[in-house]
């Protein structure tokens, strides 16, 4: 029998999937559970960005219902200071690929994201920039500089496929949009819908328990 696994899309400049940050930490708490995070790189290569008035106007909607359903905070660093700016790249990237470097390091991937999520939508720190993402990896205890040295070969390596992977992940699952979440019990995946458990990450966990209690067919 092969380890249980929760498959997470994402993308870091996602807000409903900074929003569903706490139904992670709920699937943390079972045990032997392995959780697995697939980057959509949703503004990643030709479709990154500057931050803009028209960015801000598009987003700040979807963040008002995020914060209602899920409780995440959006700072007033992000709010009033990031958000207000036209310096700052919005490129999913270099983020994706310090998640996957960190669950390559150290199996902390999943510790990775939490706190760029948070850098970002908390702190109003431009996390497409190395430099930060360096900050943030020094912060979590790596060693910053040599971090961010092996960012680059991993972004020219590694990344494109993990998109692509990801994203026909996303397409199998036939799910709208992300965060999406799956669990792969034997072999076969089993969709867990966002709507269900926004707002109720004890419910996500204890769905999560009741899949792998369920006898093998």
């Amino acid at each position: 029998m092969s380890e249980p696994v929760l498959h997470y899309l994402y993308d870091p400049f996602c807000g409903w999937c900074y929003g569903a940050a706490p139904m992670i930490s709920a699937a943390q708490e079972v045990p032997g559970l392995q959780i697995k995070a697939h980057g959509v790189g949703m503004l990643s290569g030709a479709k990154a960005k500057m931050m803009s008035a028209e960015w801000r106007d598009f987003v700040r909607p979807h963040e008002e219902r995020i914060h209602v359903y899920s409780k995440q905070k959006f700072g007033d660093a992000y709010v009033n200071g990031v958000q207000q700016r036209e310096d700052v790249l919005l490129d999913s990237t270099p983020p994706i690929a310090a998640m996957l470097l960190a669950e390559q390091i150290s199996g902390r991937g999943i510790e990775m994201l939490r706190r760029l999520q948070t850098a970002y939508y908390q702190e109003g720190r431009a996390i497409a920039d190395k430099s930060v993402i360096g900050e943030v990896a020094s912060e979590l205890g790596f060693d910053g500089a040599s971090f961010v040295a092996q960012l680059d070969g991993l972004i020219q390596d590694q990344v494109t496929g993990h998109i692509t992977a990801s994203n026909e992940l996303l397409t199998s699952l036939s799910v709208r949009g992300f965060p999406a979440f799956a669990m792969e019990i034997d072999g076969k995946l089993h969709s867990l819908p966002l709507g269900r458990y926004l707002a109720r990450p004890a419910i996500f966990k204890t769905d999560i328990e009741a899949l792998l209690q369920k006898p093998a067919v």
